[in-house]
């Protein structure tokens, strides 16, 4: 049995059921657009409900709270700043995790292949440094995380708020070793889409590396040993359709569009993100320019572990209110226009680039006519 179109919305692929199931008859299976929906084998399924209970897509299974306060922060150490997104927060909690014997799970990119992974040494840290603008795979992980808390290892899991949402169901006893964070997600588009953008745009070229962003700057870049694509997203927006279709909205799953977890109020120890709208940010030392973290610890455990790391990080006070104000993901989630629905018609159906050039194409016109001299 497998999810319908009008189900899809319904789920965030965060892969809880498949964990829980306790026949195992679940399992994810991508679809046309390359998103991971559950599939369930009903000549095994008990119906015990498991599944429904885990599910942090239906409201009743899940709890919000709203944030205790808001902090601008990043990393005083500058190589490690540089090298990460925002302020590099997350990076300034993992260290500590890891210094206190513990282990880290959180999104890395092998490659052009974009999935969580179990760090548990420095020398690894840096996989998870810098954001990855897809869905990341955690199939697998929950049980791990799991194995981890019963042999008494401090464990901090980083992931959008579904996915932590997922984790949080699937333990059920929180304990007081498991720290968990949530990144302020706009939306995910699927690993396919970018395989697909790759394909095209490197002419089969095996990718090595893949960046999303630098500091405050959407500036993607990929390479190859004979080949290298970078693009800035302000500067030259139409020069990577995959950056423009994720900053534009237009290429995120259809949960996406009706995130519950698109609010002020939210589902882990601490949230974090980029502290747009910051104000008088140019008040602030020039180091902070190259990219500010926002910290929503929501949990006294969550503002136990924010000062416990505050001598590594340069970290003031400001008000929920203004954190809010300037991100609207944590108003509301992101609207699917006519574009972003017209892309879902045409593709799979055309090719990746060729769908989005179709849905861009007035758009990139004005756009060149603009700066054509």
């Amino acid at each position: 049995m497998s999810v319908s179109d009008k189900k899809k919305a319904e789920c965030c692929g965060c892969n809880a059921c498949v964990e829980i199931c306790p026949k195992h008859c679940i399992r994810m299976i991508e679809d046309a657009k390359g998103f991971l929906y559950p599939q369930v084998d009903s000549a095994i399924c008990v119906e015990c409900g498991a599944c429904d209970k885990v599910c942090p897509m239906n409201v009743s299974n899940i709890s919000l709270k709203y944030p205790l306060k808001a902090l601008a922060a990043w990393n005083k150490n500058r190589q490690e700043h540089l090298a990460s997104s925002s302020g590099g927060a997350a990076y300034v909690f993992s260290s500590y995790i890891l210094d206190k014997g513990g282990v880290v799970y959180g999104c890395t990119s092998d490659g052009i292949d974009i999935r969580h992974i179990r760090v548990e040494n420095h020398s690894d840290l840096s996989k998870l440094q810098g954001s990855k603008y897809v869905q990341s795979n955690v199939c697998g992980l929950f049980k791990d995380v799991k194995n981890d808390l019963n042999s008494g290892k401090p464990v901090l899991f980083i992931g959008t708020p579904c996915q932590v949402a997922g984790l949080k169901n699937y333990i059920k006893h929180i304990p007081e070793h498991l720290y968990l964070v949530d990144l302020i997600c706009h939306g995910v588009p699927s690993k396919k889409m970018l395989h697909d953008h790759i394909k095209h745009v490197a002419k089969g070229q095996k990718i090595q590396y893949i960046s999303f962003r630098k500091g405050n700057s959407f500036i993607i870049s990929f390479k190859a040993p004979n080949f290298s694509h970078n693009a800035d997203v302000w500067d030259e927006p139409y020069k990577d359709l995959y950056m423009k279709g994720f900053m534009d909205g237009m290429t995120y799953r259809s949960s996406c569009y009706q995130c519950h977890f698109a609010c002020p109020t939210r589902v882990s120890d601490i949230t974090i993100g980029d502290f747009w709208g910051l104000n008088n940010a140019e008040l602030l030392p020039k180091e902070s320019r190259d990219g500010i973290s926002l910290l929503l610890p929501m949990t006294d455990k969550g503002q136990n572990l924010i000062h416990a790391v505050e001598n590594n990080m340069y970290i003031c006070e400001r008000s929920v209110d203004e954190a809010v104000n300037g991100n609207t993901q944590l108003r509301h989630p992101s609207i699917q226009g006519r574009r972003s629905r017209l892309f879902n018609i045409l593709y799979p159906i055309l090719s990746f680039d060729t769908a989005m050039n179709i849905v861009l194409a007035d758009h990139k016109a004005i756009w060149k006519l603009k700066n054509r001299n």
